[in-house]
């Protein structure tokens, strides 16, 4: 089935081209990678350590659970070839490749908790099948966001598993998923109205917060366009929070494991709850 797809697509693709802090978790990241990869060649090891230096954000590798907090990490430097193939998937989304986007997953992918999987739902539910559709596809922004905010491994069926983002992993079990949500940013403005003029009332930075509303009210920031979203802190104090900052646990995630080839691919790509 897959072999259909991959060809499909790419009489498609041919047809369309026709018409026109940091440094000490890098440590620690390096050394788990050495203990956890074997036999790895230099070349592999000098691509991980340079792509590891290179990041614009670096996460704790384990959660840090604090109270009213939802702090960032990510376990991905601890393994080598998980993180090298993570960061060629980041590549490969921020290009909307769909040639190079395949092989990364699963022909068996869960893409939701029904009946629904498999390579070809995915394809109809991200709106894949067409080259027109293809670069409008609102898989790209969907996974760009997701892969940028970490995960955690845990063994999922007795073998290696990596969910992202880091929400799923570091939620607290006291917060009702359907409740609340986090700030996914720090120094992110909590204002007084939904609107870029108006009045900073607070800043936070990983807050866990009581959802409340999605407001009708959209704006589009650096090319990007969110809604405000209204919350409650602890305190009890209520704002509003621009869309981009904001996420629910129930929000999409994903799930990394290797086939049986032992290559890594994205197993479970899905919502709700």
């Amino acid at each position: 089935m897959r072999t259909y797809l991959i060809l499909g697509l790419f009489v498609w693709g041919f047809m369309a081209c026709q018409t026109d802090t940091a440094s000490s978790d890098t440590s620690e990241a390096e050394q788990t990678a050495t203990t956890n990869n074997t036999n790895l060649t230099d070349s592999i090891v000098q691509s991980y350590q340079q792509q590891l230096t290179a990041r614009e954000e670096v996460f704790p590798l384990e959660c840090n659970p604090e109270a009213g907090k939802v702090n960032p990490a990510d376990g991905a430097p601890k393994d080598t070839l998980f993180f090298l193939f993570r960061e060629q998937l980041k590549t490969i989304v921020a290009n909307k490749d769909i040639f190079a986007l395949l092989p990364f997953v699963s022909e068996n992918i869960k893409t939701g908790f029904g009946a629904e999987g498999g390579l070809q739902d995915f394809i109809r539910m991200w709106e894949l099948d067409s080259p027109d559709k293809i670069p409008n596809s609102t898989l790209w922004p969907t996974l760009e966001s997701l892969l940028a905010l970490g995960g955690q491994f845990h063994n999922y069926d007795k073998a290696p598993y990596f969910e992202a983002p880091y929400l799923g992993p570091c939620w607290p079990h006291t917060a009702e998923p359907y409740e609340f949500g986090a700030v996914i940013g720090a120094g992110v403005r909590l204002r007084s109205s939904p609107g870029l003029s108006t009045k900073i009332i607070k800043t936070l930075s990983y807050d866990l917060v009581e959802y409340l509303e999605t407001t009708p009210t959209q704006e589009t920031i650096g090319g990007e366009t969110h809604p405000w979203i209204k919350v409650r802190l602890a305190d009890g104090m209520e704002g509003f929070l621009y869309g981009k900052f904001y996420r629910s646990p129930l929000d999409f995630r994903a799930g990394f494991q290797k086939n049986e080839a032992g290559q890594w691919q994205m197993v479970l790509l899905v919502a709700g709850d």
